[in-house]
């Protein structure tokens, strides 16, 4: 199962957010500095749950944003509207 889910359970007298992410097998609590998160009720735990996944598919899987905004600086550097095209050239590929 390769999902992400985020759910909401009443831990030890409060309602926790937790996340399962596609690489990890088992459900994590969202932290509140070293101790899980407790919130007043199901709906604000499971809103929590939510930020925190999204957090995470937002900056740790498209976290590759400067190597992303270098290409497409470069990108816009050869292909300028309205410009002369500038010539690229390809390297040949290798014979096996």
């Amino acid at each position: 199962m390769n999902h992400f889910h985020a759910k909401a359970e009443w831990i030890d007298g409060a309602w926790r957010a937790l996340v399962r992410y596609s690489h990890k097998a088992n459900y994590w609590p969202v932290m509140s500095g070293a101790r899980p998160a407790g919130y007043p009720s199901h709906d604000k735990a499971l809103i929590a749950a939510y930020q925190a996944q999204e957090k995470h598919l937002n900056g740790t899987i498209r976290g590759f944003g400067d190597k992303v905004c270098a290409a497409r600086a470069e990108a816009e550097r050869l292909f300028r509207p309205g410009r002369k095209p500038v010539v690229v050239e390809r390297a040949r590929a290798r014979p096996l």
